[in-house]
């Protein structure tokens, strides 16, 4: 897990909002609890930018709300990543091209 957070965290990604949907995608955490766990990241020092150690403290409350172990919940998180890291490259993808297409239309 600790190396794919710093992929998300070279890529600019370790913002609230994208640690809270990698726990979603993962099933780490339900929808539902979305405010409960952004309440967990409130005492983060910048929510634009979470640090590695505060993910891993969210993880171990996480962990234990839901009776399970820190490592148990990184496993989950690790295991769903590609699937997430896939689904965000060909976001990506798709950007550069609508953006190469609409630079076309602005050249002619």
């Amino acid at each position: 897990m600790d190396e794919i957070f710093r992929r998300m965290e070279r890529a600019g990604r370790t913002d609230v909002n994208n640690l809270i949907q990698w726990l979603k995608d993962s099933k780490v955490i339900e929808t539902a609890r979305d405010e409960e766990v952004r309440q967990l990241f409130s005492v983060a020092v910048d929510e634009t930018k979470v640090e590695l150690e505060k993910f891993k403290e969210v993880i171990a409350c996480l962990a234990v709300q839901q009776v399970k172990t820190a490592e148990q919940l990184s496993n989950q998180l690790a295991e769903a990543a590609p699937k997430i890291i896939d689904a965000a490259c060909v976001g990506l993808l798709a950007f550069k091209e609508a953006l190469a297409e609409q630079t076309k239309k602005c050249d002619k």
